[in-house]
Parts: C-alpha cells; sequence; structure tokens
C-alpha cells in the first residue's frame, strides 16, 4: 500500500474491494482483503491481470484458489522483509568489527612503538631499576595487546554466530514459503524452480529427467459430497503417498488444487511408470474413514501422466506432454497411469 491509498480515496478503495469480494463469493479475510484491495486500487499489474483473466473466464473462487493467490503475490513480501532484517543486522554487525579493528590497528601500531622505544633504551644500557621500569612498560604493553586480540576475538566469534542464525532464518523462511501450508510438500514455486533447474542440470549431465503430473479423480464430487475438510483430508492423504514412494532426489509438489507433480532427476521413463504405478496402487488400496464422523469414504482413486525429459524441448513442453498423458489416463478410464512409451507404441502401431 502507498500514500494514494489515504483518506476518501483509501475507503472508496476499501469499499470496492470488500463489493467485489461479496459479488465474487470469496470470504473477507486478510488475506484476501490483501488480494483484492490490491485489485480494487490497481496496485499490483500482474495480480490484476491474473483476477480478470479468473473473472473473464467464469472460473470460481474457491479456498484453494484464494489461497493461491495471496500466496503467489504475497508470500515473496516474507522473504523481502527477512532479506532486509537480516542485512541490517549484517551491516550493524559488520560496523562494530570494522570499529574493532580499526581499534587494534591502532592498538598495534601503539604496541610496535612500545617495542622500538625498549629497543633504544636498552642499547643505552640502563641500570638496574631502569630495566626494572622497562620490563614493567612491556610487560603493561603486552597485557593490552593480549586483552584487545581476546576482545576482537571474541567479537568475531559472536559475529559468526549471529551471521549463522541470520543465514538459518533466511532459510526457514525461504523454506516456508517454498512450502505449501497444507501438506507440508513443495508448493507450486518450488515446484517451477525445481523442474528449471533439474532440465539444466538434465542438459549438462545427459542424465534422465522425469516428470508425473497427477491428479485426484472425482474430487469435486469428494468435495461438493463431503465438505472442504475432507477434501483437505483427502489431498494430505495423495501427497502422503506420492512423498513415501518417491526417492530423496525428487521433489514432491502440490501443482494445483488436487493435482500434484513429482520432479524426478536422474529417473527414466520407465522407473518413473513403476514409481506412478506403485503410487497409484497405494492410494487405490487405502479406504479412507472421514475423522469427524468416521464415515467410510470409500477407495480413493488418482490418474498419473509421466513424461521424460527430451533433449532441448522447453519446461512448457515437457509439462505438456506429462499433461496430456495424464489426460488419456482420465479419459480412458481413470485410476490409471500413462506415459511416452504407452503413447510411441500406438502410434507406430
Amino acid at each position: 500500500m502507498n500514500g494514494r491509498l489515504l483518506g476518501k480515496e483509501g475507503r472508496e478503495f476499501a469499499q470496492k474491494a470488500l463489493e467485489l469480494m461479496e459479488q465474487f463469493g470469496v470470504p473477507p479475510t486478510p488475506e484476501n482483503y490483501a488480494v483484492w484491495i490490491c485489485f480494487a486500487s490497481d496496485t499490483n499489474p500482474e495480480l490484476c491481470e491474473t483476477l480478470r483473466d479468473h473473472i473473464e473466464t467464469s472460473k470460481d473462487f474457491n479456498d484453494q484458489v484464494n489461497a493461491d493467490l495471496f500466496e503467489q503475490y504475497f508470500q515473496w513480501k516474507a522473504i523481502q522483509d527477512a532479506i532486509l532484517e537480516s542485512g541490517g543486522a549484517m551491516c550493524r554487525e559488520l560496523g562494530v568489527v570494522q570499529q574493532q579493528l580499526q581499534d587494534a590497528e591502532r592498538d598495534t601500531a601503539a604496541y610496535g612503538k612500545a617495542l622500538q622505544g625498549a629497543a633504544g633504551e636498552l642499547s643505552d644500557s640502563p641500570d638496574e631499576a631502569g630495566m626494572r621500569r622497562l620490563v614493567e612498560s612491556l610487560v603493561s604493553a603486552t597485557a593490552r595487546m593480549q586483552a584487545r586480540s581476546q576482545a576482537l576475538e571474541d567479537k568475531l566469534q559472536a559475529t559468526s554466530n549471529e551471521v549463522t542464525q541470520l543465514r538459518d532464518h533466511l532459510e526457514r523462511v525461504r523454506q516456508e514459503a517454498m512450502t505449501d501450508a497444507l501438506t507440508g510438500i513443495a508448493n507450486r514455486k518450488r515446484f517451477d524452480e525445481t523442474l528449471r533447474r533439474a532440465r539444466r542440470d538434465a542438459d549438462e549431465t545427459k542424465k534422465p529427467l522425469s516428470l508425473i503430473l497427477c491428479d485426484i479423480d472425482f474430487f469435486k464430487r469428494f468435495n461438493d459430497t463431503w465438505g472442504h475438510q475432507t477434501g483437505d483430508q483427502i489431498i494430505r492423504f495423495v501427497a502422503g503417498c506420492l512423498t513415501r514412494h518417491s526417492k530423496d532426489s525428487h521433489v514432491v509438489a502440490r501443482y494445483g488444487g488436487e493435482e500434484f507433480g513429482i520432479v524426478m532427476p536422474n529417473t527414466d521413463a520407465v522407473a518413473a511408470s513403476e514409481i506412478a504405478e506403485k503410487i497409484r496402487k497405494t492410494v487405490e488400496s487405502k479406504k479412507l474413514l472421514r475423522k469427524s464422523t468416521n464415515e467410510d469414504l470409500g477407495n480413493i482413486t488418482i490418474s498419473l501422466g509421466v513424461a521424460c525429459y527430451r533433449d532441448g524441448e522447453s519446461i512448457e513442453e515437457l509439462i505438456e506432454r506429462s499433461d496430456a498423458n495424464l489426460y488419456r489416463s482420465k479419459t480412458e478410464g481413470r485410476n490409471r497411469t500413462s506415459n511416452d512409451l504407452e503413447a510411441g507404441a500406438r502410434n507406430a502401431a
């Protein structure tokens, strides 16, 4: 927000935002209000364009859409704030260290002069009393130098610890911004980032890269029949199955509302299809009970599409082929896995 939203104009934008939220059935939560006040005041062009496209295509603003909008356009503010806060703290720490180093430099120069003076006095062959004073002077100068060195060492250690804590804090914030709040797996931002990096690595190493896209069958029916809480339970269950059968090098992400993706470096189409089938069978074999009432929800099934990266193709093309295989699984009866190998065999036939 800025000065533009102050006073009468600000109240008008606020009223407009609330009216739009009511018009499109958007609950008046703080997160949703943040999205719609930006739209009403036209202060975020990308967000405004996204909302206009959503409205023009007559799509509903369900809970997941609202959460995705806030995450996409406001979650990164947490990282920006954390970076600014951490950067300020690091600057303060480095300023103190710089002052300590300057003080140490002055003390070192003074200590050097004391040594030079002592050397001059020794060359003059002082008497016993003079020698005692000289030794006492050197001991005192050395003690001051040791104290300054210890203080500098302590401060450097404290600063090192502070920088480590700041780094850990930034990493926690980054992980939170890259994690889906409902399931605890990666969110769409991390999915996109991981896939870009995996594609780049595949080009460099010539090792295989596969992608699985997965969709919960008839999810809307479950959601409409049992409610959003039960829908969330189903989403968490499927996310757990995906994670359980994926390797440590794979990244499982919530791709959309009831859609998931698995980025699979160093995994060819055959291995990816085998993992997809294990996931599908695991999901199919479990009977879910509604937590609030213990009612039997029956079997949940998923459909999956597998594609293996082809040298030189774009990320969009890889996603498109995986999505096409997922669509084939849906149209051919659901609860199945489709991959490039099957598509190739059919084309050859």
